[in-house]
């Protein structure tokens, strides 16, 4: 009878639930396309030969990494509103996650880089190849094999980091549970729903991206 009841609930709820999960998958793709962009910036000026660039990097690195996401997205939606930059509640997510994500992207990036053996460059470098050729053809393909892993592992974290755009009102998966929480004084109840959909939407991306790791590490080994 208490199971009936319950799944009778989060029947009713699931539709509202399914719209905030939508935004929530927006806000992760779209924080996660910023973050990969930045952070290859990021990674090509921290390995720079030019010293400016690689302390302006460095600095952006450090400070990032050491803010909590809930600070930036705050900075994001009211600091920047302040300035006369007014940013939609999914604008400032996107810039709040795509920020200190890139940090984390950038590291990752730069040390794969940094973990292909120097002598396969120099190898490289002594058949004539010119820069460019040496980085596409011999340090990026090995570079993906040792990138991969943890670069997707970093997917699950702006999932998570995502349900902080409550704070700000977007409406999101983490809102819809608020919001029918408090129609339904069941808070147990909805966040159960909110948390099992989230689990689902965690186990198929890591299926889909464990699959994808395979294929590209089959490709490049």
């Amino acid at each position: 009878m208490l199971v009936a009841s319950i799944w009778g609930l989060w029947s009713s709820y699931l539709p509202s639930f399914l719209d905030g999960l939508v935004v929530t998958m927006e806000i992760t793709g779209l924080g996660l396309g910023v973050a990969i962009v930045f952070g290859m910036i990021l990674a090509g000026c921290r390995l720079s030969r030019f010293r400016v660039l690689r302390l302006l990097a460095t600095i952006y690195v450090d400070v990032l990494r050491s803010v909590p996401v809930l600070v930036l997205l705050f900075l994001a939606y009211y600091g920047l509103g302040q300035l006369g930059l007014t940013l939609s509640g999914i604008a400032s997510a996107t810039v709040a996650l795509g920020a200190f994500y890139s940090a984390l992207l950038c590291e990752i990036f730069r040390g794969g880089i940094q973990g292909v053996e120097k002598g396969q460059r120099e190898a490289a470098d002594a058949l004539g190849l010119k820069r460019t050729s040496v980085f596409v053809r011999v340090t990026l393909p090995q570079a993906i094999l040792l990138i991969l892993a943890p670069s997707t592992n970093q997917v699950s974290n702006i999932i998570k980091d995502s349900s902080l755009v409550v704070t700000i009102g977007v409406a999101d998966l983490m809102a819809r549970s608020y919001e029918a929480s408090s129609t339904t004084f069941q808070p147990m109840d909805m966040f159960v729903l909110a948390g099992i959909i989230y689990m689902v939407l965690y186990v198929v991306l890591a299926r889909v991206l464990g699959r994808w790791e395979r294929n590209v590490q089959r490709r490049y080994s």
